[in-house]
């Protein structure tokens, strides 16, 4: 560990890394090119003793230090990681130097769990975080999900570490290796970011890289762009369509695994808590990385039974008068809303998509739309490119923003229908993050669905 770190980027992964770090005694140097007027607590961490700076092209705070350490929004691409590399310094991301600082402290004793993919992962990782507390194990749900590793480091005992990492996040790992790696699929995202899918891809599959013969990779057998890959861990793949039966899979209406060498039914599919072909695809991927670590079955039918899933991925928010309000604000790219689509009964479905291109292929979506959806509404920076690809294929017209978005899908619903919300897009054109862009689409729900009540029950 070097006498001083630099971080960049002040959010939630760079306070905590730096509080973590300065309760070791490691000077800490942090930056955000944001105005300070945005971060409140500046003055706090001055008073730690950390140097912090805010403002668009600095690079005076990485002077004395040894280590850049990135925060998962911040582009390896960026002029002050350029010059960081410049200076010879290791660049590396939040959760590696977190990884380090709780491997030297516990020991080696902690046992990793990293998940990954374009679509799927958080709905795997907090399955499998809840797989394995209900076998009584102790652990960290970290990473990408929303909690940074760094905020667990106050805490210096063994535990299971279960990380969703992103490609950003992938991209400046250097040790990192967890005992079970998964990969839940590889389609076409972030394509504003990277100059081609296969690099996207190339830093997806960093997280088998420091992987030995006694891990796990845990690969989806059905998806091409992961299926073939060549791998010094042991392979487990799981397969939805039964393509591999090594692992796990699904065979006559049941999930089965044969992770620990010989097959065996887990779980009836009707009884799975999640509705939907994607969701057991999710199911598969975690009841296979549970198995890797010898997780016992109880514990696992439990979790796969009784999950409640996340906020914002496909999240059921207001219902009246036989009209669903559906927050899928989580579907950030073509892949995702394609798949949210998949379930919906023929013609049932109102979507709201747009939002900051990501650079993603609109057209894929026709043949679902034709079949599930009687109105496309776009939203934000993207609306042109989508009405431009989808022309022809199902009526759509621009809303705008949310307010009006759900403000003409409440005139058009009728019983039976679903409004959805899978934007297929980034937020940040109009929105700090998905969760506020959802948070936002279910309280308008909620007060249409009141109002609506309330007229009702004046008459």
């Amino acid at each position: 560990m070097p006498a001083r770190v630099a971080i960049l980027g002040f959010a939630r992964s760079g306070q905590a890394l730096a509080g973590a770090l300065l309760d070791r005694g490691v000077a800490v140097s942090i930056h955000d090119d944001k105005p300070e007027s945005e971060f409140s607590d500046a003055a706090a961490w001055r008073r730690r003793g950390a140097r912090v700076s805010f403002g668009a092209g600095a690079t005076g705070f990485l002077d004395g230090a040894g280590w850049l350490a990135l925060s998962p929004g911040v582009p390896a691409t960026a002029p002050v990681v350029a010059e960081a590399r410049r200076r010879g310094l290791s660049v590396l991301s939040e959760v590696e130097v977190a990884w380090r600082i709780a491997q030297a402290e516990v020991h080696g004793q902690n046992r990793w769990i990293a998940v990954t993919g374009t679509n799927g992962k958080s709905t795997t990782t907090a399955w499998i975080a809840e797989m394995l507390r209900a076998s009584g194990r102790p652990v960290a749900l970290a990473g990408n999900i929303g909690v940074p590793v760094s905020s667990f480091l106050s805490e210096r005992s063994a535990r299971d570490f279960v990380c969703e990492l992103s490609s950003f996040q992938l991209e400046t790992i250097e040790r990192f290796r967890p005992h079970v790696a998964v990969l839940t699929n590889i389609t076409p995202d972030h394509l504003d970011r990277y100059e081609s899918f296969e690099r996207y891809a190339e830093a997806k599959k960093r997280i088998f890289q420091n992987q030995a013969a006694e891990d796990f990779a845990v690969v989806n057998a059905d998806d091409p762009a992961s299926a073939g890959l060549r791998l010094t861990p042991r392979r487990v793949p799981f397969s939805r369509a039964g393509a591999e039966r090594s692992g796990a899979w699904v065979e006559g209406g049941w999930l089965r695994s044969a992770v620990r060498g010989v097959a065996r039914p887990v779980l009836e599919t009707g009884r799975v808590a999640l509705a939907g072909a994607h969701n057991l695809e999710n199911a598969l991927a975690a009841l296979a990385a549970a198995d890797c670590l010898g997780t016992p079955d109880a514990a696992i039918q439990s979790a796969l039974s009784s999950f409640a899933g996340l906020p914002h991925r496909m999240q059921l928010v207001a219902r009246a008068g036989g009209v669903a309000w559906v927050n899928d604000s989580k579907g950030t790219n073509v892949d995702a809303t394609r798949k949210s689509l998949e379930g919906y009964p023929d013609g049932t479905v109102l979507l709201i998509l747009g939002g900051r291109d990501k650079h993603g292929d609109f057209a894929a979506l026709t043949p679902v739309l034709r079949r599930t959806t009687r109105r496309v509404l776009t939203v934000g920076e993207a609306a042109p490119v989508v009405e431009a690809a989808l022309a022809g294929v199902v009526p759509a017209e621009r809303a705008f923003d949310m307010e009006r978005a759900v403000a003409r899908a409440a005139e058009l619903a009728r019983p039976g229908d679903t409004v959805l919300l899978s934007p297929a897009c980034a937020s940040f054109d109009q929105y700090r993050n998905f969760e506020e862009r959802g948070e936002h689409f279910a309280a308008l729900a909620r007060a249409v669905v009141g109002k609506r009540k309330t007229e009702n029950g004046r008459r």
